[in-house]
């Protein structure tokens, strides 16, 4: 679900915000959504569209940032780890 991507996109750079990082590395598993954030494809949903707006803005904050996709192929231990992580967030 991309609205779910973005999601925890902005909930990790507002964590690196957070923690005063000034270099980010985004690595994520849609590519979609990397292509989107780096100017490639045009964001046509209007939801996800707010989601990107509010990347962006927390993405000035930092000195450097770069994103590499990672295909979910090559992702099976952090997907776990987040599906896991939801599972518990939603008891």
């Amino acid at each position: 679900n991309n609205r779910a991507e973005y999601t925890a996109l902005v909930m990790a750079l507002e964590k690196a915000t957070e923690l005063g990082a000034d270099e980010v590395k985004v690595y994520m598993d849609s590519e979609l959504i990397v292509k989107q954030m780096t100017g490639r494809y045009k964001i046509k949903d209007a939801e996800l569209a707010k989601f990107a707006v509010r990347a962006h803005n927390l993405i000035q904050g930092f000195k450097k940032l770069t994103f590499q996709h990672i295909p979910r192929s090559m992702n099976a231990e952090a997907d776990a780890l987040v599906n896991e992580a939801i599972d518990e967030r939603m008891l």
